[in-house]
């Protein structure tokens, strides 16, 4: 089985170095991986040995956003403990390492062969080590079981397609995950994969998704600050006349292919209808194609307040969506036509409805929404043009979406404190 794990791993480096050479994201994962031993030993001469260490592993950006209430929880919980937070994306470590300052030190985790975990270990010498969602990795966990150093699993989910699997790469994933000393599954259909599929973890339990967590106190935080992102003049104009808030958000090409034109002929139709779009990669260049598409309808939210009744408002930095869905009616999530739909509980925490392409299948909350109602799958224009129409024409449809999506949200909290419990168990 190791032989076969090593096998792919020396294919899978080949792969990830040639990419390299033409996806530049790749190319700062290499790059940035040259020095993390010299980086890592420097700082860890300057750590007291006596502080309790506490190492976190996500894969990219959406992870950390399971992992930030837990990482609070522990910060609050034990005032001294270290962290260091790991990653495995560029994109993830890229938008963490200057802004989120609560883990004490931000690095990758290093490619996965045994002398590299082995020296990696030697240094950070973790007390405990907590993975987020999926991302373990073989050489690194069966050498910290092999230390003694026990692991969480959290907001876990489990892929049923693994069954599917050829018998040794079922094997592996098997033996990789009961390593494990607690799993802490987003739902109870998870855990009861887990354990069909003979993942024997001294625990398996059912404990909810921490991103619910994360984005209720993201929504508490700014209904505590007095400042508004948006001018007076126009949060009176939504007021007095009644207006109805479209955010389309994390929209890509493919997204935004059948949002435009439906969005340009309703506009013309209805006078009650404001649309914000933010792209999901927001470049010079896309914004100012969106600004000419919409030809004189539309305006910069970094120009908003020269705002005079324009329709459409194009979100152009990074950091505004979350705040903005506090004034959407319904939304619509991008990526659903692509690798994957983005994050729903934003909007939904807000209750706002969304919108969603086909592409959902690994987001159990789409699901969920879509069950009770405060989502609605669409895959083609016209279908998108009916969804929105159902919203914006009938209020005690939409209403009874909104309550669906934020009753989903705040019903689902309370994961982080199971976990936390489960840490002072082993920390």
């Amino acid at each position: 089985m190791y032989t076969l794990y090593s096998v792919f791993l020396f294919f899978l480096r080949l792969a990830y170095g040639g990419l390299a050479i033409f996806d530049p994201k790749v190319k700062r994962g290499i790059e940035g991986r040259k020095t993390l031993f010299l980086e890592i030993e420097k700082y860890y001469l300057t750590i007291s040995p006596l502080r309790k260490r506490v190492l976190i592993h996500v894969s990219s950006f959406g992870e950390l956003e399971q992992a930030k209430p837990v990482i609070a929880a522990l910060k609050g919980q034990y005032p001294d403990v270290h962290i260091h937070l790991t990653f495995f994306s560029p994109s993830g470590y890229d938008n963490a390492i200057n802004t989120y300052r609560e883990p004490d030190i931000i690095t990758y985790l290093p490619f996965d062969s045994r002398s590299n975990v082995e020296h990696f270990l030697d240094i950070a010498k973790p007390d405990l080590v907590l993975f987020v969602r999926y991302d373990l990795w073989h050489n690194f966990v069966h050498e910290i079981h092999d230390r003694n150093i026990p692991m969480l699993l959290f907001s876990a989910t489990f892929d049923p397609t693994l069954r599917k699997y050829f018998p040794l790469i079922r094997g592996l994933y098997r033996k990789t995950y009961s390593f494990v000393n607690t799993i802490y599954t987003i739902s109870e259909a998870d855990k009861t994969r887990l354990e069909q599929f003979a993942v024997h973890a001294k625990k398996n339990i059912a404990a909810g998704d921490t991103r619910c967590d994360q984005v209720i106190a993201r929504k508490k935080l700014i209904e505590e600050s007095s400042e508004n992102l948006l001018p007076v003049n126009f949060l009176q104009k939504k007021s007095s006349e009644n207006l109805k808030i479209f955010v389309a958000g994390s929209t890509w090409e493919n997204d935004e292919k059948f949002i435009i034109p439906v969005v340009k002929e309703l506009i013309e139709k209805n006078d009650k209808l404001l649309t914000f779009i933010a792209p999901h990669e927001i470049p010079s260049s896309h914004v100012s194609d969106l600004m000419m598409q919409f030809s004189g309808l539309a305006i910069q939210l970094s120009e908003i307040e020269n705002y005079k009744d324009e329709k459409i408002i194009i979100i152009d930095s990074i950091g505004k969506l979350f705040n903005v869905y506090q004034y959407a009616s319904f939304a619509y999530i991008g990526g659903g036509f692509g690798s994957g739909t983005h994050n729903i509980l934003e909007p939904a925490v807000w209750g706002a409805p969304s919108i969603v392409g086909p592409n959902h299948k690994h987001s159990k909350e789409i699901g969920a929404l879509i069950g009770i109602g405060g989502a609605i799958e669409i895959r083609t224009g016209d279908q998108f043009e009916d969804a929105l129409l159902q919203w914006l024409d009938n209020d005690m449809s939409r209403t009874l979406a909104s309550v669906a999506s934020k009753n989903y949200v705040y019903s689902s909290q309370g994961a982080t404190i199971k976990i936390l419990e489960g840490i002072k168990e082993l920390l």
